[in-house]
């Protein structure tokens, strides 16, 4: 029963406006942060970790309005995956450095996406699409109806959906050697197996060595990619990571990584994915950050 009115309310927030799902998400928000359930506890927490040059309450207000976004995200998301790529392009307000991607897609060499969970990360599979052909990882929920529409939306524009294991990984590096376009989304802690600790915000960081694995075994070049939330749309980005992304060195290469991703949060700090528990796991003798 709750499943199949999680679809119905998915299917209805897909026809409503943009202005009206970001209204009705900042309500959700602002209902979020001062019921203070897990997801605002865990955004005040990181916050406080990462911007510690912020006095008390800059954190606070910081975290409040990161909470809003993230309300604003929970029905702007499912609105984006079921609209068409013309509706979403129509609503991309301004591209930064277009001529970026242009070089990278007549490049022989592949390019990976480094996207970032900024805004609304959706809107690059749309906007992105409509240019070249993707691939990407994609890991099954556990609601297979869900499931269903999820990998409807991604795949709309033939997108290639590959399973997060060594034959994803290795569907990944042929399409790069082709010359193709893949998207990773790096900022989400991986299995201890699948990743080393690297500095973010000043903090030790489990971070995924999958990157940097792709990078020096098909030889692409990499290119930052992440939307912020403005009004009446969105503004995409592209940039040009540091160099050191590609040294074959694992842990210059993941330092080098997560400094560009906390450069590019530091645009618009409120719209970043602050709810994940990003530092769950610690190096050892550090103590746990979360309750």
């Amino acid at each position: 029963m709750k499943t199949k009115l999680a679809l119905a309310l998915f299917r209805w927030v897909g026809r409503w406006p943009l202005g009206v799902t970001r209204t009705v998400g900042s309500g959700l928000g602002r209902l979020m942060w001062w019921c203070q359930i897990r997801e605002a506890k865990t955004t005040r927490i990181n916050i406080e970790h990462c911007f510690p040059e912020l006095s008390a309450a800059e954190q606070k207000d910081l975290a409040r309005r990161s909470v809003i976004e993230l309300g604003k995200a929970f029905f702007e998301v499912p609105m984006t995956m079921q609209r068409s790529a013309e509706w979403v392009h129509g609503k991309v307000l301004k591209v930064h450095n277009q001529e970026l991607l242009d070089q990278a897609l007549a490049d022989e060499r592949g390019v990976v996406l480094v996207i970032p969970h900024l805004g609304n990360w959706e809107v690059i599979g749309m906007e992105v699409g409509r240019q070249t052909k993707m691939t990407s990882l994609y890991e099954p929920s556990r609601y297979p109806e869900m499931d269903d529409i999820v990998k409807e939306s991604r795949s709309k524009l033939g997108a290639d959906l590959v399973p997060t294991d060594k034959r994803g990984v290795m569907a990944l590096i042929k399409a790069l050697r082709a010359g193709g376009t893949a998207a990773i989304l790096p900022d989400q802690e991986p299995a201890l197996d699948s990743g080393e600790f690297a500095p973010f915000f000043g903090m030790s960081a489990l971070t995924m060595t999958l990157l940097s694995k792709l990078l020096q075994r098909s030889g692409a070049q990499a290119l930052l990619n992440y939307v912020v939330r403005v009004p009446g749309g969105f503004e995409v980005f592209y940039q040009k990571p540091d160099q050191a992304i590609y040294d074959a060195d694992v842990s210059v290469s993941l330092a080098a990584l997560n400094g560009d991703i906390e450069k590019i949060v530091r645009t618009a700090p409120a719209q970043y994915q602050w709810e994940y528990k990003r530092f769950k796991r610690r190096p050892q003798g550090m103590e746990r950050i979360y309750p």
